[in-house]
């Protein structure tokens, strides 16, 4: 059997993986992660490492040649680590990335060859560490032929975490508004075009990378099956709410005086489109999205009940 080992791995789009790759019957499923929460049900074993514990890291990573070894969690100065660690002794590297990366694009849906955006990273790009992440690791394919693949996640949504919201984060508050009948404020016109994939749709887009070798050295956008506008997405959600919806457009900083919590970046990701074109993945990878928004984030709000969220007194606000 192929030996997987999968950097986070129980949480959300990590156990999500880790369930795909289960499922297919026919790897070995490692975990690399703190252990504050269990481990998957059958795996073959988890990891308990903080990555910063830089010895106890790289002891993991280099106990063993590993055919696949998934990354969900680490950033640049991480993955220079984990590279120098892997090199000679990992098959295919595959990077969760973030269709973030390519900032305002100005051609939608945006293509895998669309260069990642440029400026004052601190200021004007609110996924710099994507970037620089996704500069690491086609630095080290180009120069040292690192077995890497790249995935570009568009925004995640399902049951294991809070959709976004139109605030551009993920906060209970939003959508308790929304029952609540209040009126809903937005930023700037609404009009900015969202594509958000379903966790399982996106969580098995690894293993269609990981079963195609021609797959190293590539990009691939991954995401749902079609966008929509800010303020439709909204009334979406208000709709499997059950709510009608009045909605308010202020400026970003009108909203932030409202919801001093809200993020400034989270904002800005709202405001610009972000809508990637998928028909390379679909090509290549013969990966497709299943799972229809609606139904989805339907099955989302379900969770989030669950989990007392939707409720008064539940969850409190976070930004």
């Amino acid at each position: 059997m192929t030996n997987v080992l999968i950097i986070g791995g129980n949480r959300f789009l990590g156990k999500t993986i880790a369930e795909a790759f289960l499922q297919d019957g026919t790897y070995r499923v490692f975990e690399l992660n703190r252990g504050t929460r269990p481990p998957n049900r059958g795996i073959t074993e988890q990891f308990r490492c903080d990555k910063n514990d830089r010895p106890e890291f790289g002891r993991i990573l280099t106990s063993r040649s590993w055919d696949i070894v998934i990354d969900t969690i680490l950033k640049d100065n991480d993955l220079e680590f984990a590279i120098d660690a892997l090199t000679g002794r990992v098959g295919h590297f595959i990077h969760t990335g973030s269709i973030g990366v390519y900032g305002d694009a100005r051609r939608i849906p945006a293509p895998e060859w669309l260069p990642m955006a440029q400026g004052d990273l601190s200021e004007e790009i609110v996924f710099n560490d994507k970037i620089a992440q996704d500069q690491v690791l086609m630095r080290a394919f180009q120069e040292k032929s690192f077995p890497a693949t790249i995935l570009r996640m568009s925004n995640i949504y399902g049951p294991g975490d809070i959709p976004l919201d139109g605030w551009g984060g993920r906060n209970p508050l939003f959508f308790r508004m929304i029952l609540e009948g209040k009126t809903i404020p937005l930023p700037e016109n609404g009009r900015a075009l969202l594509q958000p994939g379903h966790v399982k749709d996106l969580g098995r887009a690894f293993l269609h990378a990981a079963k195609r070798p021609a797959s190293i050295g590539q990009v691939y956008n991954i995401g749902g099956d079609w966008s929509l506008m800010l303020k439709d997405y909204v009334r979406l959600q208000a709709k499997i709410l059950g709510r009608e919806i009045r909605i308010e457009y202020v400026s970003q900083e009108e909203l932030r005086k409202r919801f001093p919590k809200i993020s400034e970046y989270g904002l800005r990701f709202v405001c610009q489109h972000m809508c990637a074109d998928i028909a390379k993945a679909e090509r290549e990878l013969a990966w497709r999205p299943e799972i229809p928004l609606e139904s989805g984030l339907r099955e989302n709000f379900r969770w989030m009940s669950g989990e007392g969220m939707l409720s008064c007194g539940g969850d409190g606000e976070r930004a």
